[in-house]
């Protein structure tokens, strides 16, 4: 027989206590006793926001309720594609379309390690930026990688782990960001996060050590970790 406790705990698994939000929702978590819990599958539940919250913060809705409401109505648009889960999660490269608005929502990361959401342009939104976290081979013989949002797609032998590539709404791979001294980059972990730069010497790990970038910024030079960054330009 389940207690009243496992009882309340299932019953509240699509919400977080306001206390125990990550960092990127960026919400007030005195303020808020629960907040949405994005579905996992897409990004990193560090790395995420849930739909609804989105809308809320981009000002699309006054409240919850609401955003729920145009969510279901089939108002939202992420990558392209429909969505009517008010849990389904964003981070990182997404795109967000709203039905009868001429603008789309680029969603980022800010200096705070927070969500940063930037209004842009609809043919904008048509392709994005991801990360390659990982590559390997599959039946056949087939390259596939991994990007940093979870998706899995096709790919060329010459495509390597720490390179970006521009996708498509198809998740085609359109053009490849080559890892390399001279790149435009931006740090999306660790302490200088947000900040955007350029490549300036690339240091191989060892044993004890790992991979490490030098980043020339606005704001001068810094050295992070090579998985710390992702390559923009």
């Amino acid at each position: 027989m389940q207690t009243d406790d496992t009882m309340a705990s299932k019953g509240n698994s699509r919400h977080m206590k306001g206390l125990a939000a990550t960092k990127y929702l960026s919400v007030k978590r005195k303020e808020h006793v629960y907040v949405a819990k994005p579905n996992a599958g897409r990004h990193s539940l560090e790395r995420s926001i849930p739909l609804v919250l989105f809308a809320e913060k981009a000002g699309i809705a006054d409240t919850k309720a609401s955003a729920v409401k145009l969510i279901k109505k089939k108002a939202f648009l992420v990558n392209k594609k429909i969505v009517t889960d008010p849990r389904y999660p964003i981070g990182l490269s997404d795109f967000v379309e709203i039905e009868g608005q001429n603008d789309a929502y680029l969603i980022g990361i800010n200096e705070r390690s927070q969500v940063s959401i930037e209004k842009t342009g609809r043919e904008n939104s048509g392709k994005r930026l991801c990360k390659v976290v990982q590559k390997f081979k599959a039946k056949k013989g087939i390259i596939m990688i991994r990007l940093h949002d979870g998706t899995v797609i096709k790919s060329s032998n010459d495509v390597r782990v720490n390179d970006s590539v521009i996708i498509d709404p198809k998740n085609k791979v359109m053009d490849v960001l080559k890892l390399g001294n001279g790149r435009k980059c931006l740090v999306v972990s660790g302490v200088h996060v947000g900040t955007s730069g350029t490549i300036k010497e690339i240091k191989g790990g060892s044993s004890k050590t790992n991979p490490s970038i030098l980043v020339e910024s606005d704001n001068g030079g810094f050295e992070t970790l090579l998985n710390n960054v992702m390559v923009v330009g």
